[in-house]
């Protein structure tokens, strides 16, 4: 073997080392943009026109430069969105799913980069969170790809180089607490009251809100009392993620899902744990890890008090 066949073989095992252990969490598009035309409402058109529903989409960069005073992007955008069809099967199956109903997408584009880019969880990354194992997660990611070759024809497809860290800690979190069913909507209106209170305090903002239940109930679903989804979000924790991993507003903003199924005498909520976070984006720096740590502390305080 001569050295040019030679640096060929070592070059093509390292893409096949890196090609192996990749993060398949976040799937990220990048589209050429050098004169701007393309903005994350095109992305959002171009959902919207395949059936998805926008919940949200709102531009991060402004708040960035108007708090923080200073800003690594050109655009930085936020979306809140779902497809009706596999929302609702997804939740009528598993209950806790809702916490990717609306699922988030991030579409950004630094300065002095000539690319836009869209980041969102893969299925893979669905099932890890929610420790569920359903094609539907692979229909719907088929159906997320053929839409965004829809919008972006010549967009290039590609997973994250870098890997996940492993974790033993739980990826959602979920609370279960005893309300009879006939309580059940007077108790969901004291409890918010409380929980609103406090995450204002706290810092968390309601970035949107969804009925789910409603839709539920216009398909002629009607397991649950109600079932309310909210999407939560720290500016400063998404502004300090978002600089040297801008593919974490895929995780962002979070969603909590707030639900009492008929006949359960129960009522449950549900949130993304921030070790998904930490795991699946790899962080390791100890001063935004301990910021996470004390978000996530901060939200299960406010659960806590606010069900007392």
């Amino acid at each position: 073997m001569n050295l040019q066949t030679m640096k060929r073989a070592i070059i093509l095992i390292a893409m096949l080392f890196t090609w192996v252990n990749a993060n398949d969490n976040i799937l990220v598009y990048k589209i050429e943009n050098q004169n701007h035309k393309i903005s994350a409402q095109t992305v959002a058109d171009g959902l919207k026109n395949s059936g998805y529903t926008v919940a949200k989409n709102q531009d991060m960069n402004g708040p960035y430069k108007k708090q923080f005073g200073n800003t690594v992007f050109e655009s930085y955008n936020l979306m809140s969105v779902y497809h009706p069809d596999f929302a609702k099967k997804l939740v009528v199956k598993y209950d806790k799913a809702g916490i990717f109903v609306p699922f988030s997408i991030a579409v950004y584009q630094r300065q002095n980069d000539d690319n836009l880019y869209v980041a969102l969880l893969s299925a893979s990354a669905q099932e890890k969170i929610l420790d569920i194992k359903d094609v539907l997660f692979n229909e719907l990611e088929a159906l997320n790809k053929k839409t965004m070759k829809k919008i972006f024809p010549t967009a290039q497809e590609s997973f994250l180089s870098y890997e996940a860290t492993n974790t033993k800690s739980e990826l959602y979190t979920k609370y279960s607490f005893d309300v009879d069913d006939e309580d059940a909507n007077s108790g969901y209106d004291d409890m918010m009251m409380m929980m609103e209170g406090n995450m204002k305090t706290n810092g968390f903002v309601v970035a949107n809100y969804l009925d789910f239940n409603a839709e539920l109930k216009n398909n002629g679903m009607n397991d649950y009392m109600f079932y309310h989804s909210y999407s939560l979000c720290k500016l400063k924790i998404i502004y300090e993620l978002s600089k040297a991993t801008p593919e974490a507003g895929a995780f962002a903003p979070c969603t909590m899902v707030i639900y009492h199924k008929k006949g359960s005498n129960k009522t449950e909520i549900v949130s993304l744990n921030i070790n998904s976070l930490i795991s699946m984006l790899s962080l390791k720096d100890k001063e935004l890890l301990k910021m996470l740590d004390d978000t996530q502390a901060d939200m299960t305080t406010i659960i806590q008090d606010s069900t007392e």
